[in-house]
């Protein structure tokens, strides 16, 4: 009797072992864990895409304004932010001096031509008495040099007049342009040196500035600045008037870009009308330049493709007998160059070890040239194939920017290599780094022209079957339709939600707890026979 009581004991419980492991886990592989699923219409739309950055404000035409005289400052009729038209009163500089240089002159011209009426006379009499040959040749020849020297006294009055005038005229400082007063640097009273005969430019009264048009100055990204172009519109919202949006249109890209802190940008102009003159200069702007924006157009939710070179696209494509039409460029082109030696690239099978060992054996150059090489590589690669490569390095391969392990609170791993799955690489030498790799950004937007093809999940009857859908550009949002899809076709989007994969993980290990328990503690009590 006591064989048989242990018996059924050992059976219950190997049959609850059993039923906990074999049961819950295929249960569990029935369903994939923290999967949403949910059906979309395919519409139509306006496809937008634009490049942000941050820019500032600047006047067009900025004028600093300097005095040609010199002296104290008697009259002052602006203040900084007023708006002054062109010609009015700005400064008006003390005039005794120049003022009574200026009377002296013209008393000396009034003195020249009345010299210079009586040299003619005198000319005139003496020409006449040398024809009756009642004076000298001489006296004749004397007389007319007279005559020039007095015509020459009076164009020296003149131009000493006019020097005295305009002394007078630039003692009274005009707007030279219309615009607002930006800065003012000076006050009632004060004595300012002139512009023109001071060395270090003389004094600066006032900067003012045209702002019914106005720049904005934006640095753009060098991954981004290949879209850009001259003549595309851009919404500007200035960080002052968050509600109000202005218009502008890019008029100059810089030639030359500016590296700092290894992120390289280049310059963007953008022409805005300042409406209302809300805009002041130095203010803080987000700028979004449109790349194109095409209208009515077919799109579909990026979430929706799937990648056919990816590890889910594979099995889709297997799945409905699918294959993916390949570009058939002309023979010699540049694309096709460069797709044989895409293929030729990724074709070849990494070797970690191998890579391991030439490293180890290379020179500081001769690895610099194996990390340009493994960067060009891994430009190539499907993300999938980066992560297998990943974990046959021994996960010394890390995500942009990551650490590469931890060495006594140092990144990277004792003598190791590092590389970035964005193909930028670094040697990692005594927990330093060594040489670190560029890290490549990404770009805001894709490419105007660019076509790819994706597998979409699209409602035939009442099931969904994959299908190849040829698309084009796309903000990160949505992509544009080529080739496959229709207006009002139902597709299926499935995605991973956190929160719910969170909390069956919990639910599992609540009942994992609970069965563990129960086997236990609340298992079959064997009584006890004697």
């Amino acid at each position: 009797m006591k064989k048989y009581v242990i018996l059924a004991v050992i059976v219950i419980v190997v049959g609850g072992v059993g039923y906990y492991f074999l049961g819950s886990s295929g249960a569990k592989q029935q369903s994939t864990a923290g999967q949403v699923q949910r059906v979309v219409t395919v519409g139509r739309g306006d496809l937008n895409l634009i490049v942000s950055a941050n820019g500032v404000v600047q006047p067009i035409n900025k004028v600093e304004i300097r005095s040609k005289a010199s002296g104290q400052i008697v009259e002052l009729t602006f203040e900084e932010g007023q708006y002054v038209g062109k010609g009015s009163l700005l400064i008006g500089i003390d005039q005794t001096q120049t003022k009574n240089d200026f009377d002296q002159a013209k008393a000396d011209l009034a003195l020249a031509e009345a010299a210079i009426s009586q040299a003619e006379n005198n000319n005139k009499r003496a020409r006449e008495l040398f024809n009756k040959k009642l004076i000298s040749e001489q006296e004749r020849d004397q007389s007319g040099v007279d005559y020039v020297r007095a015509q020459s006294q009076l164009v020296k009055a003149k131009a000493v007049l006019s020097s005295a005038e305009d002394r007078l005229r630039d003692t009274r400082i005009l707007a030279p342009i219309s615009g607002v007063i930006l800065s003012r640097s000076v006050e009632l009273g004060q004595i300012i040196a002139s512009a023109v005969s001071n060395v270090g430019g003389g004094t600066l009264l006032a900067t003012i500035a045209d702002m019914d048009m106005v720049h904005v100055e934006t640095n753009v990204d060098e991954v981004d600045i290949g879209k850009v172009k001259v003549g595309q519109s851009a919404k500007i919202i200035a960080d002052a008037y968050p509600e109000d949006t202005f218009r502008g249109e890019v008029i100059r890209i810089s030639p030359l870009g500016k590296t700092l802190q290894n992120v390289t940008t280049f310059n963007v102009i953008i022409l805005v009308r300042n409406l209302g003159g809300k805009l002041k200069a130095g203010m803080s702007t987000s700028v979004d330049i449109e790349v194109f924006n095409r209208k009515n157009v077919v799109l579909v939710p990026n979430e929706a493709l799937k990648d056919p070179r990816s590890e889910q696209g594979r099995v889709m494509l297997a799945s409905a007998n699918l294959s993916v039409p390949e570009e058939k460029p002309v023979a010699g082109s540049d694309k096709q160059k460069k797709d044989d030696g895409k293929r030729a690239a990724t074709t070849e099978q990494f070797d970690p070890a191998k890579f391991r060992e030439r490293m180890q054996s290379a020179s500081p150059e001769e690895r610099q040239k194996l990390f340009a090489e493994m960067k060009e590589r891994f430009e190539k690669m499907s993300p999938e194939e980066r992560e297998r490569a990943r974990s046959q390095m021994g996960g010394r391969f890390q995500r942009g920017g990551g650490q590469a392990g931890q060495s006594g609170g140092s990144q990277g791993q004792q003598g190791g290599t590092m590389f970035r799955m964005d193909g930028s690489s670094g040697m990692m030498g005594g927990g330093s780094d060594g040489a670190g790799g560029r890290v490549r950004r990404q770009s805001q937007v894709s490419n105007e022209d660019e076509v790819r093809w994706r597998i979409v999940a699209v409602k035939e009857g009442v099931e969904f079957k994959p299908r190849l859908v040829k698309v084009g550009p796309n903000n990160f949002d949505n992509s544009e339709v080529l080739e496959g899809l229709k207006e009002g076709e139902e597709i299926q989007i499935t995605t991973v939600s956190r929160a719910k994969l969170a909390s069956e993980q919990f639910n599992e290990r609540m009942r994992n707890m609970s069965g563990m328990s129960g086997l236990g503690g609340g298992g079959t009590r064997v009584p006890r026979i004697r």
